[in-house]
């Protein structure tokens, strides 16, 4: 098959264009009932190019060309390809028989991630329509345990027995119906297990009279149902897989995961971390009412005004220090500002290797070590550059000796807090990303205000003021 070049990104100023140009190439193609040149072009179309359009159609239009969509099984993709207010309007729009037939021709996976955002009401009505057989295969993925590889996985998958010739799968594949593309052939034993697996080019240049069991690989690399969709992630990473069957915990086979939705839950992940680090609830977006921003925001605002009242009690027992030494408080925030930020760098570090099951608690002390290492090298090596500005622009070397000996204290407690905060509270249950900036800034700041105006009081005594 020859290499498809890839496609130029789009970009927030070409996007708005292609679009229209779609969308007007699409209305006048059905003003003219050029249908059959329609069909061609909404097949050969990714969904996720085809879903801007639609809210941008009028009814009668945007009707036809989902149903087009719906005959080439690609009408629940495009509309999770859209944003949250425009997906909710145009499901608001679709009627329920409508809906059911978007969901009966797509891969359960994506019709189960459709009916998961309809109401209650909705979704029962429409998995009626459906009818028994298929109802209750969309409502075992939906009713699935979230947050697992059971919620991400396709229960439509080519699987042949174990038994079978090359000819005779060759032929299986040509039945098999094509909802959701595959990439290899899994193959089963009589009770359904997994035993191995062969790719579609190993299966095509094999003797036609050669058994499958013969020629498949069996250390096939699996993961189980209730797997969290962050190890099958890690999984399809390291291995270069474009799919993973899925298992129950007797190695039945019961779904595949394929990389499509891999790579969202990897997206979603990232997106989850980076807003969790920030104190930022997942759903919010820059569309979200203000109401509903303040009512996420808030609490983790509160919970971090008192861990500054927390650094502000610390400073208030050296008012004494400060009154005497007045030049103190025009360099507090460097020695508090150095340390957070050090604190931050190694709270990347640790959330992330959390993330992806590089540390546990044993190996994450040890690069706690390392860390204060680090946090030393960079407190002297930020601390000697203090010296010097400081020393050369007030004229008070002992300030610029205390500033340096702070930088390397407070940098130190920066790598244990950015370590070892994120360990305790992966191994309470939570997840390190969310209040662990919060917890680590305060150390950061209670540990620079405390040593350096320490420092200073200490000065203050055996050299006086």
């Amino acid at each position: 098959m020859p290499a498809v070049a890839p496609r130029p990104p789009v970009t927030q100023h070409s996007a708005q264009p292609a679009t229209r140009n779609y969308q007007q190439l699409l209305t006048k193609l059905l003003r003219h009932g050029a249908f059959p040149q329609l069909r061609k072009i909404v097949e050969k179309t990714l969904p996720a190019d085809v879903a801007p359009v639609l809210p941008l159609l009028l009814e009668e239009d945007r009707n036809r060309i989902l149903s087009l969509l719906i005959e080439a099984g690609k009408a629940a993709r495009a509309l999770l390809s859209l944003d949250e207010n425009d997906l909710n309007e145009l499901l608001d729009a679709i009627d329920d028989s409508t809906l059911a037939s978007v969901c009966s021709s797509s891969a359960p996976d994506d019709a189960a991630d459709l009916l998961d955002v309809l109401d209650e009401e909705r979704r029962s009505r429409v998995l009626e329509i459906l009818g028994a057989a298929q109802g209750a295969k969309l409502e075992s993925l939906l009713e699935g345990e979230e947050e697992t590889a059971g919620s991400l996985m396709n229960t439509e998958f080519l699987a042949l027995d174990e038994d079978l010739t090359v000819a005779e799968a060759i032929e299986a594949i040509r039945q098999y119906p094509r909802k959701e593309s595959f990439f290899y052939v899994y193959c089963v034993d009589s009770e359904q297990h997994l035993v191995g697996v062969l790719s579609l080019r190993s299966l095509i240049l094999a003797e036609l009279g050669s058994k499958l069991r013969d020629i498949m690989v069996q250390g096939v690399v699996r993961t189980q149902i209730d797997s969290r969709p962050e190890e099958v992630a890690q999984l399809v990473s390291k291995y270069d897989l474009l799919s993973i069957p899925v298992v129950d915990h007797q190695n039945v086979l019961v779904g595949v995961v394929t990389v499509d939705d891999v790579l969202d839950v990897i997206q979603e992940q990232a997106e989850e971390d980076l807003l969790h680090l920030a104190g930022v609830d997942i759903s919010e977006r820059v569309t979200t009412p203000a109401r509903e921003s303040w009512r996420t925001r808030f609490p983790w605002l509160a919970v971090n005004l008192v861990t500054a009242f927390l650094a502000a009690s610390v400073v208030r027992l050296f008012e004494g220090t400060i009154q005497k030494w007045t030049a103190l408080a025009a360099f507090m925030p460097i020695v508090a500002g150095m340390g957070g930020n050090a604190g931050t760098q190694t709270l990347t570090v640790f959330v992330r290797a959390l993330a992806l099951r590089e540390i546990d608690w044993a190996t994450g002390m040890k690069a706690i070590g390392k860390e204060m290492l680090v946090g030393f090298m960079n407190g002297a090596a930020n601390g000697f550059l203090t010296f010097l500005i400081v020393g050369f622009w007030t004229g008070d070397w002992i300030l610029a000796t205390i500033l340096f000996t702070a930088m390397c204290v407070n940098l130190v407690i920066a790598g244990v807090a950015g370590g070892l905060v994120p360990l305790i509270l992966e191994r309470r249950g939570f997840d390190p990303a969310v209040a662990s900036s919060i917890f680590v800034t305060t150390c950061t700041d209670v540990g620079g205000f405390f040593s350096f105006l320490g420092l200073a009081t200490l000065a203050i005594r055996w050299v006086g003021r």
